[in-house]
């Protein structure tokens, strides 16, 4: 199903012809995607250095991991628009949320063809294009830890955790050694792994959060730089078991091998030893 299909259900005066579309990429100094769920993002879109709203309505997405993939961040309808030349120019638009998409932002996942870097494109030119392919049970958010046995992270995810310092996270998994496991949710394939350094299992998953791989032989070779960049996120997160952080890292090897073993990962994942 089209998003653009969904948002003249909700809204009878929308049309394409209508409406500007908001790509919300980095910008060099946030990630929109950071913005949204810090809960600033109506304030952060609303300054424009351009005149980049110049229709009724606003469709905004934000870009989540893949180039073409986008979350749904609202249906505006643009009320103001006031041009300011201090302290450089620059223009506060006035933005009014549409009260009948509201349930479904933060939970639309969409697909789009359009790779072109323009950030403001018309309504008429991604009409067709925006796919639903994903649908929340409930809007996205960092949210608390929520325990070592519902750990279950998408890559994307758990680079916002690292990315903003997460309190309740960094706190539950810098105090902990013990087994992870990494899900290729397109292949199937998976990786045992073992935290057994003195900053636990956040230690070892922030270099994961920056290199994909984490120095593993299988996994660079997998999601190294030679792939696709994409690629990187189609990998999970979880927890298998947790130990005490005065744990001998002979005891963690000993339960990371037993892991191995049950899973078969040696032989149908990533482990190579």
């Amino acid at each position: 199903m089209l998003l653009f299909d969904l948002l003249k259900l909700w809204e009878p005066a929308f049309t394409a012809p209508r409406a500007k579309v908001h790509l919300a990429r980095h910008n060099g100094k946030e990630h929109p995607l950071d913005v949204f769920l810090e809960g600033r993002f109506d304030k952060w879109q609303s300054w424009q250095s351009n005149q980049s709203f110049k229709k009724e309505f606003v469709v905004s997405l934000i870009q989540a991991g893949r180039p073409t993939r986008w979350l749904f961040a609202g249906l505006f309808r643009k009320v103001s628009c006031i041009p300011y030349s201090e302290p450089r120019r620059h223009y506060l638009y006035e933005l009014e949320r549409i009260q009948a998409a509201e349930e479904w932002v933060g939970r639309l996942y969409l697909d789009s063809q359009y790779k072109n870097r323009h950030s403001y494109p018309l309504g008429t030119t991604l009409a067709h294009d925006l796919v639903i392919r994903e649908l929340l049970p409930k809007r996205l958010t960092i949210g608390d830890f929520p325990g070592y046995k519902s750990v279950n992270l998408t890559k994307e995810h758990l680079d916002i955790v690292v990315r903003q310092d997460a309190s309740t996270w960094r706190a539950a998994l810098a105090n902990v050694k013990g087994i992870y496991l990494i899900t290729d949710s397109a292949t199937g394939k998976l990786y045992v792994g073992k935290a057994d350094g003195e900053d636990g299992i956040w230690g070892r998953w922030r270099t994961y959060a920056s290199t994909s791989h984490g120095g593993n032989v299988a996994l660079k070779k997998e999601f190294g730089i030679e792939t696709m960049p994409e690629r990187k996120y189609d990998l999970r997160f979880s927890i298998l078991e947790i130990a005490d952080l005065h744990a001998m890292s002979s005891e963690i090897a000993a339960r990371e091998n037993h892991w191995k073993e049950v899973l078969l990962t040696r032989v149908h994942g990533y482990n190579l030893n």
